[in-house]
């Protein structure tokens, strides 16, 4: 069942009608479930090497994944003329790589490389609408959490997070040893997990909803 089968369907999606994406997640939630299990490429500098997601990772991959799809700015974004499968799964895979980088099982400037079929029916030169709101969504996201640090912590955030420097060059910027660095980036991290929980971007659980092995 795709979402733009027709205008109703399409509207009650739009509109978060709990029967309608619960038609969808158990629709598409077999397909996001194989596609995470996989091996995902990812090219570091010059190295490229294949990663899978532990257990518990999938598992909180795969139900990140329509929670993300799910919040309103996609929903509504979501035109019902471009397949939902392609772009559920470019979700699922910037899901995946998050949570790889967040594990240290990736270099956060690692670049997934994916030859997935399915995303052939993605667009790939430009933007489409859902993947514009997902975007703008997380800047302010991010915009906000900044915001509301002190300058200091806001400064290191800054410098290893959105210019990715690393820690002795941010040490070095700052006047810090690398080991204060290596503090005060643990407690922006911590920070920002509680942040992400607050607003409903991690550990969401979809009520009402059945889980598809």
């Amino acid at each position: 069942m795709l979402p733009g089968e027709d205008r109703s369907v399409l509207q009650a999606f739009r509109e978060g009608d709990r029967a309608t994406l619960t038609r969808v997640y158990r629709t598409y939630s077999p397909q996001v479930a194989r596609y995470l299990a996989r091996r995902f490429s990812v090219r570091a500098g010059t190295h490229v090497h294949s990663v899978s997601l532990g257990a518990l990772d999938l598992d909180a991959a795969h139900q990140e994944t329509f929670v993300r799809a799910f919040r309103p700015a996609l929903r509504q974004a979501y035109d019902g003329v471009r397949p939902y499968l392609g772009f559920l799964l470019m979700l699922a895979r910037s899901t995946a790589v998050d949570l790889l980088r967040a594990s240290g099982r990736i270099a956060r400037e690692a670049v997934p490389l994916d030859d997935a079929p399915e995303l052939a029916h993605a667009p790939t030169e430009e933007q489409g609408p859902e993947e514009q709101a997902l975007k703008a969504e997380v800047r302010t996201l991010v915009r906000q959490f900044l915001d509301g640090l002190p300058e200091e912590a806001r400064a290191l955030a800054q410098l290893r997070f959105m210019e990715g420097l690393s820690q002795e060059a941010a040490a070095t910027r700052l006047q810090l040893t690398r080991g204060e660095v290596r503090v005060r980036e643990r407690h922006l991290r911590t920070q920002f997990t509680e942040h992400l929980l607050a607003r409903g971007w991690l550990d969401v659980p979809l009520a009402g909803m059945e889980k598809v092995p």
